[in-house]
C-alpha cells in the first residue's frame, strides 16, 4: 500500500498581527514584507523612530535575529558619530555584569530607568512648547499694543502742536506709557528666562 504523501507543516505566525517582519537574506540584503521591498539599517532606524513594531528573520532558517541587527545599528552609530550616546565608563561596567550574579537584574533595570528618561523627555518638551507658543501669542500681543500705544502718542504731539490737549496732560499720558511699556518689557524678560532654562535642561538631557 503506497505511503500518503505527509503535508508539509507550516509556520504559524506567532508575532502579533501588526508586527512587520524583515527578512535578511545571505547577501546581506534587508526585504520588508509588508511593502514587498528591500531596505537599508537606515530604514530601520526610522521604524524604530516611529516606534513600529518590527522583528528580523533569517530569511534561510526563519531565526529572530532581531538583536543582532540592533547591535550592529547601535555598533554603527556609536562609531560613525562623535555624540555617541554609550559613555566608556558605562560600557565597561556593562561589560562587567555579564556572568555577575545579579546580571539578570540589568535589562529591567536600564529598560526602566530609559523609560523614564524619554518620559520626562517628553514632558519637557511639551512645556517648551506651551511656552513658545504662549511666547509668540504675547509677542504678537506686545506688537499690536505698540501699534496702538505709538499711534496714540502720535496723535498726542499732534494735538499738542495744534494747542487741542494742556502740556501737563500729555506729560501724565506719556508717563503712563512708559510705564506700561516698562511693566510689558519685564513680562517678556521672564517669558525669555523660563524659555532660556528649559533650553539649557534639553541640552543637558541630549
Amino acid at each position: 500500500m503506497p505511503k500518503l504523501k505527509e503535508k508539509k507543516a507550516t509556520k504559524r505566525n506567532i508575532y502579533p498581527e501588526d508586527t512587520i517582519v524583515i527578512k535578511k537574506y545571505p547577501n546581506r540584503r534587508l526585504y520588508n514584507t509588508s511593502t514587498s521591498a528591500y531596505i537599508v539599517l537606515k530604514d530601520l532606524i526610522g521604524l524604530v523612530k516611529e516606534d513600529v513594531e518590527f522583528v528580523v528573520e533569517d530569511a534561510k532558517t526563519g531565526e529572530d535575529i532581531t538583536r543582532s541587527i540592533m547591535n550592529q545599528i547601535i555598533f554603527e552609530q556609536e562609531s560613525q558619530h562623535k555624540d555617541f550616546l554609550l559613555p566608556l565608563e558605562f560600557q565597561k561596567q556593562l561589560i562587567s555584569m555579564y556572568g555577575d550574579a545579579y546580571g539578570h537584574l540589568v535589562p529591567d533595570y536600564l529598560t526602566q530607568s530609559i523609560g523614564l528618561f524619554v518620559s520626562e523627555r517628553a514632558q519637557i518638551a511639551k512645556a517648551y512648547n506651551d511656552v513658545i507658543n504662549r511666547n509668540t501669542d504675547a509677542m504678537m500681543e506686545y506688537g499690536k499694543k505698540l501699534a496702538e500705544q505709538n499711534t496714540k502718542i502720535f496723535m498726542n504731539s499732534w494735538d499738542m502742536m495744534s494747542g487741542s490737549i494742556p502740556k501737563a496732560s500729555s506729560d501724565k499720558k506719556k508717563e503712563k506709557l512708559v510705564s506700561k511699556k516698562h511693566d510689558e518689557a519685564n513680562e517678556l524678560d521672564d517669558i525669555q528666562q523660563k524659555i532660556d532654562a528649559l533650553q539649557s535642561r534639553l541640552q543637558s538631557l541630549k
